[in-house]
């Protein structure tokens, strides 16, 4: 049974990427905290896999797809390459905020290039920590899953707050690799 190592939690694109691998073979879910994670445990993790979507940029270093692809080329191999729709994601807005913080995962920040360029941003590991740190209040502005976000106001956040200022609904190309070590 193949081991595939992604982001988690459940709630993220990542997961739902491996449940589709998952759909077709047997396999084993490893989710972690970060790819940050997964990349500086390589060594531990020889003989299993690797699933990390094209668009990877870290919230933690200056870490992305591009460069890792080339970076790990003797610990990595590509067996398999597909494309998925992402779960729509939503730019949404507390306008009882006005600090002009956006929280965001770094993959989703070129969706702000037609927005106000004074936003600052923060920068995490994904979707579902960028909702809960909006929906602490600390922030103006978030970039999430839609579906997420519906299910918080559906479980007690009131969402009369919340305004929805735009809606994405990209393709992601995902990239699954076999962790050969050196």
């Amino acid at each position: 049974m193949k081991i595939i190592n992604t982001l988690g939690p459940k709630q993220t694109d990542s997961y739902q990427a491996a449940q589709y691998l998952a759909e077709r073979q047997e396999v084993d879910i490893r989710l972690h905290a970060s790819f940050d994670d997964i990349y500086n445990g390589l060594a531990e993790l020889k003989g299993q896999y690797l699933l990390v979507p094209v668009a990877f940029r870290s919230a933690q270093s200056d870490a992305n797809w591009v460069d890792n692809n080339y970076k790990y080329v003797d610990q990595l191999s590509i067996v398999d390459t597909f494309f998925l729709p992402t779960m729509p994601m939503i730019l949404v807005h507390n306008p009882k905020q006005d600090n002009q913080k956006v929280v965001l995962h770094p993959a989703t920040s070129a969706f702000l290039h037609d927005f106000e360029s004074d936003l600052v941003p923060d920068y995490v590991s994904s979707k579902p920590e960028a909702l809960k740190k909006f929906l602490h209040g600390d922030y103006a502005y978030a970039i999430v899953s839609e579906e997420w976000f519906e299910s918080a106001m559906k479980q007690g956040f009131s969402g009369s707050q919340f305004e929805v200022i735009k809606r994405f609904t990209p393709t992601m190309i995902w990239c699954l690799y076999k962790i050969i070590g050196k």
